[in-house]
């Protein structure tokens, strides 16, 4: 009798903690195929925000995506379109957006702004590895990816690329010597016995240059000057801020500092043939 009086407890137990988890449970609904019907491609405007830190703020031009504040600078595009992948993100789960504590949302974490409309990101489900996103007064259950493509800082979205597309250089001025195209031919100042194709991959080593990191100018000063002349006359000026044990160039026009991996700031400030024995 009294084992029978113990698992009558024990099932009770049970029952109660069930009736007690589907109580505290969210009631979910079937969700959206995808969170928005509007298309990344269409998105113009973009801001990032997270509390007690500048809000992020971007715009598209044409095909390029700008940073305009809280600096001004060209945004790198796939960082971009991470961001906006949120657009097509597929919910596993909505719900009202109600208890908004419960899910880190009051107030969120993050919250992306695009044309207009605001996705926060809250708590993580440990479980699933899913993020709680609200949109309005609904809150979706959104795969983890989404939040992670918001940059923690506005330096993460530049762009780093050292030279535009249409920025082609016709003279590289460098502290020892130089490297321009004189009368459609590329020639080293001063001369060496060098082929047209080691001359062309060093100006093309600096037309694909691409920083491993960015900075925003900190009042360094120069040590050495480069000016990179383009095929409009226009003129480039970037400052030497450091060459050991990484390349740092201050591109003035920009007031940022390109950050490059010591071997690939030898290939750009080392003239051809100027290590050969």
């Amino acid at each position: 009798m009294i084992r029978g009086w113990r698992l009558n407890l024990v099932l009770l137990g049970v029952v109660l903690g069930l009736s007690a988890l589907v109580m505290l449970k969210p009631s979910r609904e079937t969700p959206p195929a995808t969170l928005s019907a509007l298309k990344p491609a269409a998105a113009s405007r973009i801001a990032v925000i997270r509390p007690g830190r500048p809000a992020i703020e971007l715009r598209r031009d044409g095909e390029r995506w700008l940073i305009e504040a809280p600096f001004k600078a060209r945004a790198d595009e796939f960082q971009v379109l991470r961001m906006l992948s949120v657009l097509d993100a597929r919910p596993t789960a909505e719900m009202p957006a109600q208890d908004l504590q419960r899910f880190e949302l009051d107030p969120p974490a993050a919250a992306l702004d695009i044309n207009g409309v605001q996705y926060a990101f809250g708590a993580i489900n440990t479980v699933t590895r899913e993020q709680y996103l609200r949109r309005g007064d609904r809150v979706y259950v959104v795969e983890l990816r989404h939040g992670a493509a918001l940059p923690a800082r506005a330096e993460a979205l530049i762009r780093r690329v050292l030279l535009e597309e249409n920025e082609k250089p016709a003279a590289i001025t460098l502290p020892q010597g130089a490297v321009r195209k004189v009368e459609g031919r590329w020639q080293r100042q001063p001369a060496a016995d060098l082929g047209a194709d080691e001359l062309q991959a060093y100006v093309d080593r600096w037309r694909q240059a691409a920083a491993a990191s960015m900075q925003i100018h900190d009042g360094q000063s120069a040590a050495q000057d480069i000016r990179i002349t383009l095929e409009d006359g226009r003129n480039i000026e970037l400052g030497i801020v450091q060459r050991s044990p990484q390349l740092v160039l201050w591109r003035r026009d920009q007031g940022l500092h390109y950050i490059f991996l010591e071997a690939a700031g030898h290939a750009l400030l080392d003239l051809p043939g100027e290590n050969k024995k």
